[in-house]
Formats: structure tokens, sequence, C-alpha cells
């Protein structure tokens, strides 16, 4: 009986001792290896047994892109063009001429646009005197007899530079300055002595303007302007009698508006 109990004893002890040694052995061992993936997508499933605080989630297929202006409509390097039709009045008592043009070139960043454009402000005028009146089917009908006629087309040629507000603005102030050459052509016809005149003239000059836009889309905008034109255009005439050289002169300068359509920003 005493040999029964030695060796009960003898068994338990060992299996105490074998169950202490797995403890230690177990708690010894390194921790399991997670991997990125798992911490990535499920960092706040981590028990704080295997690290402590959790890391934040990473998905690499996300990606951030940011957004400059022009996306939507136009950058900052665009090349706006516009164009636009109006009035041109000159200096002294001529008559006031139908204007039409263009204007485009890149702009170098919000603000500053660079360019080229052209104009064109036309006029035709005829002096007429009424000769009666006289009735066909019981209607009176004037009776006009066309003494002479004029035309005149002015063409300034520009380069050109143009300040505008921020794109924020809901309403776009801007101005401009331009050197210009110009090209004028007069046209008449005397047709009471048969006389005609046809002559080209050309000089240099000047030209700014102030205005305001309207945005109606990322890339396009109605604008309207009043504008200055100045400048002296001039031609050589040889008369052939004296064999002298003359130098005839037309003032261009005047004053008008202009409105359009603008596109490109």
């Amino acid at each position: 009986m005493k040999l029964r109990h030695t060796v009960g004893a003898a068994l338990a002890l060992v299996t105490l001792a074998a169950r202490g040694a797995l403890a230690q052995e177990t708690l010894a061992a390194p921790l399991p290896a997670i991997s990125a993936f798992a911490i990535d997508a499920h960092a706040a499933a981590v028990p704080a047994a295997f690290g402590g605080i959790a890391a934040a989630p990473r998905y690499d297929a996300v990606r951030y892109r940011p957004r400059y202006r022009g996306e939507s409509g136009g950058s900052v390097h665009s090349a706006p063009a516009q164009l636009h039709v109006g009035f041109f009045d000159p200096e002294g008592s001529g008559s006031t001429s139908f204007a039409i043009g263009f204007r485009g070139g890149p702009a170098i960043d919000e603000h500053i646009q660079i360019g080229v454009g052209a104009d064109w402000y036309h006029k035709s005028e005829s002096r007429r005197v009424v000769e009666g009146t006289t009735f066909q089917g019981g209607q009176p009908v004037t009776v006009t007899r066309v003494l002479a006629r004029a035309s005149s087309n002015l063409l300034p040629f520009q380069g050109y530079v143009q300040v505008s507000g921020g794109e924020n603005l809901s309403v776009i102030p801007y101005f401009g300055v331009a050197g210009e050459y110009q090209v004028l052509l007069l046209a008449a016809t005397d047709y009471q002595t048969g006389a005609d005149y046809d002559a080209t003239f050309g000089g240099w000059g000047w030209q700014v303007w102030g205005g305001a836009a309207l945005p109606l889309s990322g890339r396009s905008r109605m604008f309207g302007e009043v504008f200055v034109n100045n400048g002296d255009v001039e031609r050589d005439v040889d008369d052939p009698a004296s064999g002298a050289t003359f130098r005839e002169s037309v003032n261009s300068n005047g004053v008008g508006m202009r409105f359009g359509l603008s596109w490109g920003f």
C-alpha cells in the first residue's frame, strides 16, 4: 500500500512538471507573424495583446491627385480667343463705322494674356439729290439721283497685352493696350464729273480698352468693352505736272464699343 502511494505521488509530480514546462515554452515562443494586409484591412480587430495600438488602415488602390484649375475647362496656360462686333466713332464730322474683329493668344498666367488681333471698321456714304416725285399705280415714288459715293475701310493689326481679374469673380474686369499698324482703304466716285478716287494709307498707332466679362461656363465668357483708337495713316503722292511729291495724311482717332464671346479659359 505504501509503495502504491509513493508511485502515485511520483506520477503526479511528473505530470505537474510536464505541464509547467509546456506553459513556459508557450510563453517564450514568438508571436505569430501578422501580414501587413491584415493590419491594414482589419486593424480594428487586432487584439491589444498583439502589439497594443492598432495601425490606421491603408488602401493602396486609392490615390490622391490634386485638382488644378482648368480641368473642368481650360488651364492657366490656355490660349483664350474672342470674336466681337460693335461700332467705331471717328473724331470730326465723319459717320460711325461698323466694327468687327478678333483677338487671341496665350495666357502666361491667370491674369495676363499676350496675343495678336485684327479689326475692320467699315462705313459707306453717298450724296443724293431729290429729283422729284412720280406716281406709280397710285403710289408716290420719290426719284433721287446719286451724286457721289464713298467707302472707308480701316484695318488695325495689333499686338497686345491684356490684364484681367481673378477667375473666382462673378464679373471679371479687364483692360488692355495694343500697338498696331493701321491700313486705311478709301474709295470714292463723283458721278457728276466721272472722277474716281482710290487710295491706300498706312501708319502706326495704338489702342487701349477696358471692359467686363461674364463667365458662361468653364470655357466661355460674354463681354462688353469700350476702346480708344489713336494714330495717323499716310501716303505719298507724286504730282506728274510738277514732279513734286506730296504726303497725304488721315487721322484715325476715335472711340467705340465692342461686344462678343470669348472662349478657351
